[in-house]
């Protein structure tokens, strides 16, 4: 790392309104430079904008810690002080009571793989607890796997997180909405100023103390980027990042029946009274993103042959030369179920012969099912494996994770828009 070069880019993302990129290039830099002044100064100051009072007292604070003060800058850190000061009561200002009635988040498909899709929503959901908002969650026709009719996706696969529709909020009298480019006509819009021009590539922290009635989140972001922004009342506030996603999955994830009744109908007919290995492989698309892929593969497939013999091994994957590979190595152990994969370098979901509800389903299918298992072995690089990890409290030593773990990252990189994100 360049520290002095990832300083600069922070200070220039946040002096361009980029309060997330800022926020996430000082937190990359402290997890290599934890004892970095500088970075601490500016997450102060980009809390103290965003009207945490709390947070950016306690960043001050470290930054001073940490920083030496010869005599000679007694000056220069006295003026740091009084920026300090100014900043604290300009937060003080800005709060907004997390307690105020009648605030929504409207949380929307990023548009991407299911998994992706419903990690964003966990962030979002955990936002809308951080910013007392009622969350209102929509997969439009944006949604990967959804009819394109325009209807809510989200509800075809788990039950609604609220009783609040997005029709219900365009209906709201005298409501005001962030970012600005929202408003009551166009709240069913896809894709909308979402990569590019005001209102877009927005996190977590740019969400913090709006007073507007409904805010709209339309780009990822996940538990990582927005558990730092606990409040120190809230329950998991310094908890473990797994235990932050489980609290999230076992308060809203609620599958609905027709998911529960697909996985005991499987379940009952291949996998019951006997013990069973859950492996996830991923190919089709995810060789062009992850160029460890092929030997995380191979670790799977190696773990795979330690498991006791007479155990069935219960293959998740969206790729149809896997899953070749996989039966001539274990024959009848193996089991699967009947669903829509890729021969090819592109994913399922991306193919024009998928049905994509049916895919919905399917991933619901084999993931919940992978619950049930004795042991998981997957790749923690795709969000599958990695969602599963945090769905079900494994005893120790039965889910295996091989690689970095998808949901565990900042993503920092989809947040660097060539153009500026304004506030």
């Amino acid at each position: 790392m360049d520290l002095n070069q990832e300083l600069r880019a922070a200070r220039h993302a946040f002096a361009a309104g980029k309060w997330t990129v800022g926020e996430l290039t000082c937190r990359g830099i402290l997890a290599v430079h934890p004892d970095c002044a500088a970075a601490l100064e500016l997450l102060g100051s980009i809390a103290a904008e965003a009207g945490e009072v709390e947070l950016a007292a306690g960043f001050f604070a470290q930054a001073e810690a940490r920083r030496p003060v010869p005599a000679l800058s007694n000056l220069f850190f006295g003026g740091k002080m009084i920026r300090r000061k100014w900043l604290l009561h300009k937060a003080i200002k800005r709060r907004v009571d997390a307690g105020s009635a009648n605030r929504y988040l409207l949380i929307k498909s990023w548009g991407c793989g299911f998994w992706s899709d419903v990690s964003q929503v966990l962030g979002g959901l955990l936002l809308a607890e951080i910013t007392g908002r009622t969350p209102v969650v929509h997969w439009g026709k944006n949604s990967r796997f959804s009819d394109k009719s325009g209807r809510d996706a989200f509800r075809n696969y788990f039950v609604p997180v609220s009783d609040v529709s997005v029709s219900e909020l365009s209906r709201l009298d005298d409501a005001n909405f962030f970012p600005k480019k929202w408003t009551r006509d166009n709240l069913r819009k896809e894709n909308f100023a979402k990569w590019e021009g005001a209102g877009s590539r927005l996190g977590a922290v740019e969400f913090l103390n709006r007073p507007e009635t409904i805010a709209v989140l339309d780009f990822y972001i996940n538990v990582f980027n927005t558990a730092p922004w606990l409040p120190s009342i809230h329950s998991m506030h310094g908890r473990p990042l797994q235990e932050i996603y489980s609290y999230l999955a076992a308060k809203y994830l609620r599958p609905q029946p027709r998911v529960r009744s697909r996985c005991d109908t499987f379940y009952g007919a291949y996998l019951a009274g006997t013990p069973f290995v859950a492996v996830h492989l991923r190919g089709s698309d995810k060789t062009s993103e992850d160029k460890h892929l092929a030997a995380s593969n191979r670790k799977i497939r190696d773990a795979v042959a330690s498991v006791p013999a007479d155990w069935k091994v219960f293959l998740l994957t969206d790729d149809e030369r896997l899953l070749s590979e996989m039966r001539e190595l274990h024959g009848n152990r193996l089991i699967t179920t009947d669903c829509q994969r890729s021969s090819s370098e592109t994913g399922a979901h991306y193919l024009s012969s998928t049905d994509p509800v049916e895919a919905g389903f399917e991933m619901m299918t084999d993931s919940y099912l992978a619950l049930r298992a004795n042991k998981f072995i997957g790749n923690g690089r795709s969000n599958v494996a990695a969602m599963i990890s945090v769905l079900r409290d494994w005893a120790p030593g039965d889910c295996m994770l091989l690689g970095d773990i998808q949901i565990a990252r900042p993503n920092l990189a989809v947040y660097r828009a060539r153009k500026s994100s304004i506030r």
